[in-house]
């Protein structure tokens, strides 16, 4: 994490005229506990909580993200995965929903172990997707949905920048780019007519595709590329994103002035 520009983009986005009513995280809060040992993942959790603390007036809602799992240490610690992040965000669950001005939010957690128990794959464990047939089917059909993945569920970009060609087959998407159970998502979505935006961050590029009636947003990344400047066409930024009670939206991909 770079306290800095995060500094920069609190302030930023707090002096919008239209100010926001609450953040929205998108998953990788901090920069990564993946492959840090405790020390380095407590200093980093310390310094989002400090900038948070002194340049933030503002509430928040996480979304867990890849590099907020703690997947170098001990499996027997307490704290391994995604219990030492939700602590941190002060979470009992790493999914849910919530109604907020007119919509249900439902927050996603994309981030699942793989089989032979190493981080990670992008998807939905069957308890999830469980859970979130049933909490489509409980929400009012007059009610518009906003999603929230920290990895895509569909999109374009990661296609083009971030497949490799293998063995002159063709093109093979990697397992931590996007959702892999994206087919029965967007089936079940289809279902339901009022599921207006998706958002997602992970990739660090900014796209929106509309696909069967839903628009699908990543909004890039504060860091940009991993602080080293640029990603592509996608520069350090965060997304001022307006609903309206017609089940409308407006998103707008925001540079914050960070020059790497």
């Amino acid at each position: 994490m770079h306290p800095q520009a995060w500094q920069k983009c609190l302030h930023h986005l707090q002096s919008q005229k239209d100010q926001p009513v609450f953040i929205m995280s998108g998953g990788d809060s901090i920069f990564d506990a993946l492959h840090q040992d405790k020390n380095r993942v407590e200093l980093q959790w310390g310094i989002w909580n400090d900038v948070f603390k002194q340049d933030n007036s503002l509430p928040i809602e996480y979304c867990i993200g890849n590099h907020d799992c703690w997947g170098f240490g001990q499996k027997e610690d307490p704290l391994y995965g995604k219990k030492y992040a939700m602590e941190k965000m002060d979470l009992s669950i790493p999914y849910r929903s919530f109604d907020k001005a007119g919509w249900h939010f439902i927050v996603l957690d994309s981030i699942q172990p793989k089989t032979d128990g190493s981080w990670y794959i992008c998807m939905l464990d069957e308890a999830q997707f469980d859970w979130l047939q049933k909490d489509l089917a409980a929400t009012p059909s007059t009610m518009p949905i906003i999603v929230v993945s920290h990895a895509p569920i569909v999109t374009a970009a990661t296609v083009i920048t971030d497949n490799k060609f293998k063995d002159g087959t063709g093109y093979v998407i990697g397992l931590g780019n996007m959702h892999m159970d994206s087919p029965r998502i967007v089936e079940l979505f289809d279902k339901y007519p009022n599921i207006k935006l998706c958002l997602s961050g992970h990739i660090h590029l900014y796209e929106q595709i509309v696909y069967n009636g839903v628009t699908y947003i990543s909004n890039g990344a504060v860091s940009g590329n991993w602080w080293k400047g640029i990603r592509y066409k996608t520069d350090n930024g965060y997304a001022l994103i307006n609903l309206y009670d017609d089940g409308s939206f407006d998103n707008e991909y925001i540079n914050y002035g960070w020059n790497v």
